[in-house]
């Protein structure tokens, strides 16, 4: 833990140093090198970039996997020794020397980087002492100019179009909740990004929408997802991920149900210690507690039609107030009929945690002119949803407003009519109360509900349960 502790605040600020900052600074006076392929070299430096981010993130392995990539790219496109090519592996030795830890590929990398670039040196912000050492050691071997092998790659070389890129882990702990960021790569028309996965051999594929989130450059897009606990009870977790344009089209993918990424379940026992005694984190993304559940950061909404039943206060009719007969009304039981509809819209802020605001448009059949024919209230609801890729219990607090809500109460003696009449009682205008409920997920997007509200009105004291059933999209 203590050599991340000491990485992250210089190079999480200036890891790109070597790929932007060399491209303007380290080019010697006068010198004028045949035009490289811009695209390859926006590439590159684009990956310098998406490295910086898993770094941040404490993904020294998709660092890694993003850097060799770029010198795929470069190699591929013929650059040479261009500086990004110099920067990034002078970026990589950096990453080896840090983060990996790793001395053997360290020295080899910046070997590398003085090859093509014999002017390079680290920035002055990433020159750590143990960045400083390694540096030296491999100049000083470099004296006889030998000739060091060029790093292996380790991904297929992407194409000149907008292509998916999504690196996997190799392990993940069992009962772990894993996470998954897939980026975009070139001008990739993606509206959005599915990640496929089953667990075990025998079970079919499952289908999550990943969350869009932006690169903190603004210069890439990429998409996150967290799958839940039971992705990963068996001893093997198969994915593969489709990006689709706004026709629903597959823009690009990775992988596929004939031939997915496959990632080795481990038990969590078994997982080896990270510095500090702790058990190393099984996955690209995986929460320290293991949490499980859906990713966070999309919106909801939804509709639900009910209706209610509950106690009619104090406050008294409504309508006939001033014509009741002495001591004729009496609080009590009554129904909310004919019922209440309740569109929501709502928003995850964690993977368990959601929150929305609920209109309660309640509507009754008028039996006079002086009486009441609904309410329209709104409810703000703070969600607490448990763990489950199917089935998923919820429930919160409630506080709102609005007419407040009416129950109807019958066979009122009044001084102005001759048969005893229907009337409203009101709680509210202010609501406070709890509910929860059940969704089942019927696909990626859909799920119904059913959902019970427990409502109580003030000043006007009145209480109601509202039973609400409808469906739920995911946006």
């Amino acid at each position: 833990m203590s050599a991340r502790k000491t990485v992250r605040p210089w190079l999480s600020r200036h890891f790109i140093l070597a790929a932007s900052a060399w491209l303007l600074l380290t080019l010697p006076p006068g010198t004028a090198a045949a035009a490289p392929n811009k695209e390859a070299v926006a590439n590159v430096v684009r990956l310098n970039k998406e490295a910086r981010q898993f770094f941040d993130a404490m993904e020294f392995t998709l660092a890694e996997k993003s850097l060799r990539k770029a010198i795929e790219i470069g190699e591929a496109a013929s650059l040479g020794s261009h500086v990004v090519m110099a920067g990034t592996y002078g970026n990589l030795a950096i990453l080896y020397t840090t983060g990996i830890k790793d001395e053997a590929q360290a020295l080899l990398n910046f070997k590398k980087a003085l090859e093509l670039r014999p002017e390079y040196v680290p920035s002055q912000e990433m020159n750590s002492p143990e960045v400083k050492e390694l540096f030296e050691r491999a100049r000083s071997e470099l004296q006889p100019a030998e000739t060091t092998p060029a790093p292996e790659t380790t991904e297929p070389s992407g194409s000149s179009g907008g292509q998916l890129r999504c690196p996997a882990p190799e392990s993940a702990g069992a009962g772990s909740s894993l996470k998954l960021r897939c980026v975009a790569e070139g001008e990739l028309a993606a509206a959005e990004v599915l990640v496929y996965f089953h667990a075990g051999d025998s079970t079919p594929f499952r289908s999550r929408k990943m969350s869009s989130e932006s690169s903190l450059d603004g210069s890439a897009r990429s998409w996150a997802t967290q799958l839940p606990a039971d992705a990963t009870s068996e001893e093997k977790l198969y994915l593969y991920f489709q990006a689709r344009n706004k026709q629903g089209e597959v823009a690009s993918s990775v992988g596929s149900a004939e031939d997915p990424t496959v990632v080795g379940i481990v038990a969590k026992d078994e997982r080896p210690k990270a510095a500090g005694g702790r058990r190393a984190r099984g996955g690209e993304g995986e929460d320290e507690g293991g949490a499980a559940g859906a990713d966070s950061g999309f919106w909801w909404i939804g509709l639900g039609l009910g209706s209610g039943y509950g106690y009619a206060g104090k406050s008294g009719p409504e309508g006939y107030h001033r014509y009741l007969v002495p001591n004729d009304y009496k609080p009590g039981m009554a129904p909310a009929p004919l019922g209440q509809a309740s569109p929501e819209v709502g928003y995850f802020l964690t993977s368990s945690l959601s929150l929305s605001l609920q209109g309660r448009f309640q509507y009754l059949p008028r039996t006079s002119s002086k009486t009441a024919n609904g309410a329209i209230a709104f409810l703000a609801r703070l969600l607490y949803f448990t763990n489950g890729e199917t089935v998923r219990f919820y429930g919160g607090p409630i506080l709102g407003g609005g007419n407040g809500f009416r129950l109807q109460v019958r066979n009122i003696d009044t001084t102005i009519t001759a048969k005893p009449v229907s009337d409203t009682v009101r709680g509210g205008p202010f609501i406070f109360g709890a509910g929860g409920g059940i969704a089942v997920g019927i696909s990626d997007s859909w799920s119904l509900i059913g959902e019970l509200n427990f409502l109580a009105g003030a000043p006007d004291f009145s209480v109601v349960v509202d039973l609400n059933l409808g469906v739920r999209v995911r946006l």
